[in-house]
C-alpha cells in the first residue's frame, strides 16, 4: 500500500508545477514526511531528474498567522496578560497560581469560541438573566432545553465551588472583551482570536486581496490531509476554492475510514462533498 503522503507527493510532482504550490498540513509531523517522500521522488530520477525549487510548505496555523502578519506569543504570556485582565474584573481575584487552572480552561474555551464563529454575548449569558430570555431558545430541541435547565439549575443551589463557578461565569463575556483589547493594544494574539480576524476578514474583503501581500498571484494552495474543520478553516477554504486557488486531498482511501460507524468518516464526507478531492486515491493508502 502507498502511503498517502507519498502519493500526494508523487502526483504534483508528476505534474511538473509543483514549485509554484504551497502546501497546507494539519500539523508538523505530516510536513515532514510529505517533505522526505518528495526528496525520495525526486531522487528516484537519478541523473534525468527534473531539478525544482522546494514547494511552500505550511501548516494551517502557519497560513492563518503569516496572512494576519502575525507571531505566535506563548501560553505563559496569554495566561499571565489573562489573569492581568481578570483582576482587574475579580476584585477579590485569588493568586496566579491558583487561576492558572482555571485560565488554561477559559483560553481553551475563548479559541473554540473564536474558531468556531460562535457570539460570545450569546454564550456567555449571565446566568441570573437566563430565566429572563429563555424565551430566545424556541430553535432548541426539547432535549437541549432540558439540558440547560439542567446546566442551569445547578446555580440555584448553594454551595462553595458553585458560587465560585457562577462568579466566573459571569465576567466570562466583559474578561473575553477585555482580553482581546489588551492583546490588540499589544500586537499579541491568542489563535482563536488570529482565526477570527481572517475569517471576518474574507467575508468583507476579496480573498485575492487578503492574500496579495503574502503571496505571489500565481501560487496556488493544496490542502492535504486536514480532518474535522472549523469554522474560520471552512471560510478560508471555501473563498480559495470559488477563486481557484486551492485543491484538496483528503486521506479518504482505507476501508476503515469510509466505515460510516467510525466519527472521522463523517468528517471527511462532508469534506469531500465541499471541497472535491483533487485526484483519486490508491485504495488502502496510509497516512505517511
Amino acid at each position: 500500500m502507498k502511503p498517502f503522503l507519498k502519493q500526494v507527493a508523487d502526483h504534483y510532482y508528476d505534474r511538473g508545477d509543483i514549485s509554484s504550490r504551497c502546501f497546507v498540513f494539519p500539523n508538523r509531523r505530516s510536513m515532514v514526511f510529505f517533505r522526505k517522500w518528495l526528496s525520495m521522488k525526486v531522487a528516484e530520477g537519478g541523473a534525468d531528474s527534473k531539478p525544482i525549487k522546494a514547494p511552500q510548505m505550511l501548516t494551517v496555523n502557519d497560513l492563518f498567522y503569516k496572512i494576519g502578519n502575525l507571531h505566535v506569543t506563548d501560553k505563559v504570556t496569554l495566561l499571565v496578560e489573562l489573569y492581568d485582565c481578570y483582576k482587574e474584573l475579580n476584585p477579590k481575584a485569588e493568586t496566579l497560581d491558583e487561576f492558572i487552572f482555571w485560565g488554561d480552561v477559559i483560553l481553551g474555551d475563548f479559541n473554540d469560541v473564536d474558531k468556531y464563529l460562535v457570539d460570545p454575548a450569546s454564550l456567555f449569558v449571565n446566568v441570573a438573566e437566563f430565566r429572563a430570555i429563555q424565551d430566545d431558545y424556541d430553535y432548541l430541541t426539547d432535549d437541549q432545553k432540558a439540558a440547560i435547565e439542567r446546566f442551569v439549575g445547578h446555580f440555584d443551589k448553594t454551595g462553595k465551588y458553585k458560587e465560585e463557578f457562577r462568579k466566573i461565569w459571569d465576567i466570562l463575556l466583559p474578561l473575553y472583551r477585555k482580553f482581546n483589547e489588551s492583546l490588540t493594544s499589544k500586537g499579541r494574539s491568542y489563535e482563536g482570536q488570529v482565526y477570527r480576524a481572517l475569517a471576518t476578514r474574507l467575508k468583507e474583503e476579496s480573498v485575492v486581496d487578503v492574500l496579495s501581500a503574502h503571496f505571489a498571484e500565481d501560487v496556488n494552495f493544496v490542502f492535504v490531509g486536514l480532518n474535522a474543520l472549523n469554522e474560520c478553516e471552512k471560510v478560508l477554504l471555501k473563498r480559495l476554492r470559488n477563486s481557484s486557488r486551492a485543491e484538496f486531498c483528503w486521506d479518504y482511501s482505507s476501508e476503515w475510514i469510509k466505515d460510516p460507524k467510525n466519527k472521522s468518516s463523517f468528517f471527511l464526507s462532508q469534506n469531500i462533498s465541499d471541497f472535491p478531492q483533487a485526484f483519486d486515491l490508491d485504495e488502502g493508502g496510509l497516512k505517511t
